[in-house]
């Protein structure tokens, strides 16, 4: 999947998670992560599908403290924590992620697990494969859920 030639932004965001190791969110007092409804996708019952924002630069997340958010906090995430917690069970909870989110709230949503994907290809492309902890693991999980996308049985 890895590299999207014609979005030069989501290219960024994938080199910066693996050359920093960290990306960023935004959360509230209560723990809650910076959350908005999809512009694009919607639920089975007509109700817009979660997305959750995730920024590969700090300014960028700080830049969307306001309104709705004005009482969120710049959280970091290491990229294994990122890859293993979020992604996966934000596939399993079928919700988005909402990548460099500006402060109007526009950006690309996209599905967690071609994130997991494409992070998984530049980082075998970048021959970094070894500093992602349980890469065989996330590859196999990747794998399972492209069977499944095509119909195939899963493995078990």
């Amino acid at each position: 999947m890895f590299p999207h030639p014609d979005d030069e932004e989501y290219n960024r965001f994938i080199r910066a998670a693996l050359g920093s190791r960290t990306l960023y969110t935004l959360v509230s007092p209560e723990d809650d992560v910076a959350e908005c409804p999809s512009a694009e996708y919607e639920e089975d019952d007509g109700e817009p599908v979660p997305v959750f924002c995730v920024w590969h630069d700090r300014a960028q997340a700080e830049a969307c403290i306001a309104d709705e958010w004005a009482d969120h906090e710049v959280d970091e995430l290491p990229l294994d924590f990122f890859l293993h917690e979020w992604l996966v069970g934000m596939d399993q909870d079928a919700v988005l992620l909402g990548i460099d989110f500006d402060p109007q709230l526009y950006g690309l949503e996209i599905e967690p697990v071609e994130v997991l994907a494409d992070i998984l290809d530049a980082a075998e492309q970048m021959q970094c494969t070894e500093m992602i902890d349980g890469y065989g693991e996330l590859m196999n999980y990747r794998l399972e859920w492209e069977r499944e996308m095509a119909g195939q049985n899963r493995l078990n």
